[in-house]
């Protein structure tokens, strides 16, 4: 019995310690559940912020694309007016068009306030026209001119938005490669934490094989123990019915001895002596 109770002691004590253990490790198993919750959450992050990169980067060197054609045209268009106005330059003097405009007043004033000679009026006249001409040359170089620069500025500003553009794309495609490092990683580890769930999984399912091998033998044990106790008492049952029956023989004996002595019997005495009989 004693070898029984320090087995269904340890047998106790081993199951105690097998429970302890199957919690830490449901716990653990609840940890890295929410670990895995966040990562996913995270991951679901990235993804959407690197589909929003990709996004914009398309949409970027759409942009570039199209900036690039308008600097092209521009530049042919620089280059076409470039020409026009070399071709205007070139049959005017290098009079400003204030001067030529005060030469014509002058000439002009002349006219209206001198008395001139006919041929001398004639000159004039046609000195204005011609001057009028240079400046109608004059006015269309300008314009060209003018027109030059605006085209020059329109490009310089596509040009400033390319810089800006690349530059923006290089930033871009910075975030994206870190994205898809990060995306990596965290995939990584995410598998890592499945990898360690399966293994507490099995951890788990012979834990709970061991609890219930451990129930199995306290149960056997058990029914052993039962077992020796009924036959135990069983057997103090009948050493208590062999001890009663060896007094009842005693004592009849006794009666009997008194009886034959012709001594007086009592009526517990008569009932042994002639309980045979009766029976």
């Amino acid at each position: 019995m004693e070898n029984i109770n320090k087995k269904i002691t340890s047998l106790l004590t081993y199951k105690s310690g097998l429970i302890k253990q199957i919690k830490a490790v449901h716990k653990k198993r609840t940890d890295l559940r929410t670990e895995i919750r966040g990562l996913s959450k995270k991951i679901d992050e990235t993804r959407k912020n690197l589909d929003l990169r990709y996004d914009f980067h398309h949409d970027a060197r759409k942009i570039r694309r199209e900036t690039l054609s308008k600097i092209r045209e521009l530049r042919l268009k620089i280059q076409i007016v470039e020409d026009d106005a070399k071709k205007f330059e070139k049959d005017i003097s290098n009079e400003k068009g204030i001067r030529i405009s005060e030469r014509i007043k002058d000439a002009d004033w002349k006219i209206q306030t001198e008395k001139l000679t006919i041929d001398e009026e004639k000159q004039l006249v046609k000195l204005i026209k011609n001057l009028e001409l240079d400046l109608r040359k004059w006015k269309k170089a300008y314009e060209t001119r003018k027109n030059i620069y605006n085209l020059r500025a329109e490009m310089e500003k596509l040009k400033d938005e390319m810089d800006d553009i690349n530059l923006s794309n290089e930033e871009t495609e910075l975030d994206i490669e870190s994205g898809k490092d990060r995306l990596t990683n965290d995939y990584k580890a995410r598998d890592q934490l499945f990898k360690e769930i399966n293994e507490i999984n099995e951890e788990i399912l012979e834990l709970e094989e061991a609890i219930a091998n451990t129930d199995k033998q306290l149960e056997e044990i058990r029914r052993k123990y039962r077992d020796i106790v009924r036959i135990g008492k069983e057997r103090e049952k009948e050493k208590v019915q062999i001890k009663e029956q060896e007094l009842l023989e005693k004592a009849k004996s006794i009666a009997k001895n008194k009886l034959s002595k012709g001594g007086k019997l009592t009526f517990e005495d008569l009932k042994l002596v002639y309980q045979d009989k009766l029976e």
